[in-house]
């Protein structure tokens, strides 16, 4: 509701016409509260048929044209009627998660809620009036879309497309080897779909390169593969780096041990624990402060300068900039692979992550944007046919390379993953 208010001006004082004004003025705040008691009522009813009975962690974010001022009233009205039907939001240990965004679309408002119980999400949404035709939204909401690109019977550690002698190539690595793709002179690319895309795969294999190791590693051993200058990649292991190379024929593999930091975001590397799964806080060139181990990072564009978000091996966030740390707020549903992605759609960057718990069967991709010190959802959750083991970003930067472990099949496919503007 929008209220006017005119101009000071001198009042001459009538006790009839100050008793009007006193009610009114009581009676304002009421008003303006009324027009949503109804749909928080709504949603708290579709909210609590998502989730069972007991505390939870609420969080509300808004991304429509509605007045700040009004989220407060907004959500002390949810929250009454979710305790009303037996939710108690503001457990900060419960495992139960509800998330809800006010957003709005060409046709008004929308409140989106998701209840995270575990590794599961459900969503409801509800449409809402806001006396008003909508002004443009604080973002566009994001879709992310998967492309299959191949399965392999073996694990995979990372996989990049090199354009390389005219032709592109797709490296896959492996925990034992370096597999080595072709595309094919003619034919469709894979859909975007959740199909398996063997049957309609544009890659031939070409060559198979033996990893000799050297240091002993952890049995969830993870690498990557990066773009080199003056040869073809570079591919790290625990204790162990290649450099790939193009003779004009076929590509080259070169190997020794190496204690040599991995690189980990464009202008950081950070040294690997061969012995278990994730990076020590030691980072070079660094930032002059002591960080905890981490399992990813990523660099992100952050209040009009560049920051580097990691995600923690405790399950929290902490974003580095201008030489200080700082937590991050709405990350308790993330996993523990992440990786920046730019796109056309929101803030120009997001950070790509994975859902948390040990999601084998059937696990989740996500995109958010980091606002202040908040994590926003940018994107509704999309679901993959399995445990996502790896994310790292592709050589562009416009998209990442996702890799899904398939209980049902023992095979790992790996996605290209971008972001859309809805």
């Amino acid at each position: 509701m929008c209220v006017l208010y005119n101009s000071p001006q001198r009042m001459n004082f009538k006790p009839r016409l100050f008793v009007i004004a006193v009610a009114l003025t009581l009676l304002l705040p009421q008003a303006q509260g009324a027009s949503w008691e109804q749909p928080a009522a709504a949603l708290a009813r579709q909210i609590a048929a998502l989730a069972g009975p007991g505390p939870a962690q609420l969080i509300l974010t808004n991304r429509s044209t509605l007045n700040p001022n009004e989220l407060p009233q907004i959500r002390q009205m949810l929250e009454q009627d979710l305790r009303s039907m037996g939710i108690l939001p503001g457990g900060s240990d419960s495992t139960t998660m509800i998330r809800i965004t006010l957003s709005q679309n060409l046709h008004g408002g929308l409140w989106i809620a998701e209840v995270q119980e575990g590794t599961e999400t459900r969503v409801t949404m509800l449409p809402v009036n806001l006396d008003a035709a909508p002004a443009e939204p604080g973002g566009p909401t994001l879709i992310l879309r998967g492309k299959p690109i191949i399965t392999e019977p073996e694990r995979v550690l990372d996989a990049q497309i090199f354009s390389s002698t005219g032709q592109q190539r797709l490296i896959v690595l492996e925990s034992w080897q370096v597999v080595v793709y072709a595309r094919k002179a003619a034919g469709p690319a894979p859909t975007a779909t959740t199909a398996t895309p063997t049957l309609s795969s544009p890659w031939i294999e070409e060559q198979k390169l033996s990893i000799p190791y050297i240091a002993n590693f952890s049995r969830d051993m993870r690498g990557r593969i990066v773009a080199a200058q003056d040869h073809l990649f570079n591919a790290y292991l625990p204790g162990v780096m290649c450099r790939g190379a193009d003779n004009g024929s076929a590509i080259t593999l070169a190997c020794a041990g190496s204690d040599d930091p991995w690189p980990v975001t464009p202008t950081q590397k950070a040294f690997y624990d061969s012995a278990r799964n994730y990076f020590m806080g030691v980072l070079a060139p660094g930032f002059g402060m002591q960080l905890a181990p981490f399992y990813q990072a990523a660099e992100i564009s952050h209040a009009g300068s560049a920051a580097t978000l990691l995600d923690d091996v405790d399950g929290s966030a902490v974003l580095v900039q201008n030489n200080q740390s700082a937590p991050i707020n709405g990350t308790n549903d993330w996993g523990s692979d992440l990786a920046a992605i730019h796109s056309a759609c929101g803030s120009g960057a997001q950070v790509l992550v994975s859902g948390s718990g040990a999601a084998k069967v059937s696990d989740s991709l996500r995109a958010y944007e980091i606002s202040g010190r908040e994590a926003v959802p940018a994107s509704t959750p999309l679901q993959v046919p399995g445990g996502v083991t790896a994310i790292w970003p592709s050589i562009s930067g416009e998209s990442a390379i996702v890799v899904i472990d398939k209980p049902d099949s023992n095979e790992y496919e790996v996605w290209s993953v971008a972001a859309s503007c809805n």
